[in-house]
C-alpha cells in the first residue's frame, strides 16, 4: 500500500493556517501544526500551501555562525525604529538567552546611556539567573563600552565583544533583529513610544510563546505542550488575532 491520502478537512486547516499567517512558509506552518497535534510531515504541510508570489527577503535563510556555551550565554544588540513622522528614533534593546532563544527582556529608549543599559541588563539576569551566566555577546556600540564591561567584570560575566564590521559573529542577536523587521516592524509604524511599547510587547509574547524555532525541534522559546485535540467530547479549533491579525493562536474549544 502507498502513502495514505491526506483528509480534505486537514487540507483545509493547511490552508486556512497559511492564509491566516502569510509570512511564514512550510517550516513554521508545520510547527503550528505539531503544536496542535496532527502528525504530518512537512512535505505535506509545503505540497497544501497556497501559491504564493515569489519574495526573496522572506525566504533568506540565516546561517548559525557559532555555538559556544550556548546553555550559559547571552547575546545582544540594538536597533533603531522611527516614529510615523521621523519626529522621533527608538533605540530598542533586547538580551537573549542563547539556548532557548527566548527573549529575557528588552526595552525602549530615546535617549539611551550606559546606566539605562545597566539596568535593562540586570532585569534580563534575573530571568536566566547570573550563576546560569557565563557570556555576554554584543557589538561594539559605545553603550556596550568598557563602563559596561567592568560592570559585568564585576559580576563576573565574561563581555565578548564581535570583530568590527562583524555582525556575523553575533549571529544570533542578529538573526533577531531580522526576525522582528521581517515579521512585524515591516507591518507596522509607531505613533509614538507608548504604541511602540504595546505592539512589541505583544510581538515578543507571541515570540516567545507561540512561534516555533527549527533550532529547538519547532518548539517554542518558552516550552509548551502539544495541544491534542480532547477525545471526549465534540471540539473545533478556534483562531485567536495576535498583532491584529497578522498571525494567529490556536486552541480547542468544546462545541456547545
Amino acid at each position: 500500500p502507498g502513502r495514505p491520502n491526506t483528509p480534505w478537512i486537514l487540507i483545509k486547516l493547511i490552508r486556512k493556517i497559511a492564509k491566516e499567517n502569510k509570512v511564514w512558509g512550510a517550516t513554521k506552518l508545520h510547527g503550528i501544526l505539531s503544536k496542535l497535534g496532527f502528525l504530518i510531515s512537512e512535505r505535506t504541510v509545503s505540497k497544501y500551501i497556497p501559491k504564493r508570489p515569489a519574495n526573496p527577503r522572506d525566504r533568506i535563510n540565516w546561517k548559525n555562525f557559532y555555538l559556544l556555551h550556548s546553555d550559559s550565554m547571552i547575546v545582544s544588540d540594538l536597533f533603531s525604529i522611527y516614529s510615523r513622522n521621523f519626529s522621533q528614533i527608538f533605540r530598542v534593546v533586547f538580551f537573549l538567552d542563547l539556548k532557548t532563544r527566548q527573549v529575557l527582556h528588552y526595552e525602549i529608549q530615546t535617549r539611551p546611556t550606559t546606566r539605562w543599559m545597566r539596568k535593562v541588563f540586570k532585569l534580563a539576569i534575573r530571568k536566566k539567573g547570573k550563576k546560569n551566566t557565563s557570556y555576554l555577546i554584543t557589538d561594539n556600540d559605545s553603550l556596550f563600552g568598557k563602563r559596561f564591561s567592568k560592570y559585568l567584570e564585576r559580576i563576573g560575566i565574561k563581555h565578548k565583544k564581535t570583530a568590527i564590521r562583524s555582525p556575523w559573529q553575533n549571529g544570533y542577536a542578529e538573526r533577531f533583529v531580522k526576525t522582528c523587521k521581517n515579521e512585524f516592524l515591516d507591518y507596522f509604524i509607531p505613533l509614538n513610544e507608548y504604541h511602540l511599547t504595546v505592539k512589541l510587547d505583544e510581538f515578543i509574547h507571541f515570540y516567545n510563546h507561540n512561534r516555533t524555532h527549527l533550532a529547538l525541534n519547532k518548539d517554542t522559546p518558552v516550552s509548551s505542550e502539544i495541544l491534542h485535540k480532547p477525545r471526549d467530547g465534540d471540539y473545533k479549533l478556534i483562531s485567536h488575532p495576535v498583532l491584529a491579525g497578522l498571525y494567529h493562536t490556536y486552541s480547542w474549544k468544546k462545541v456547545a
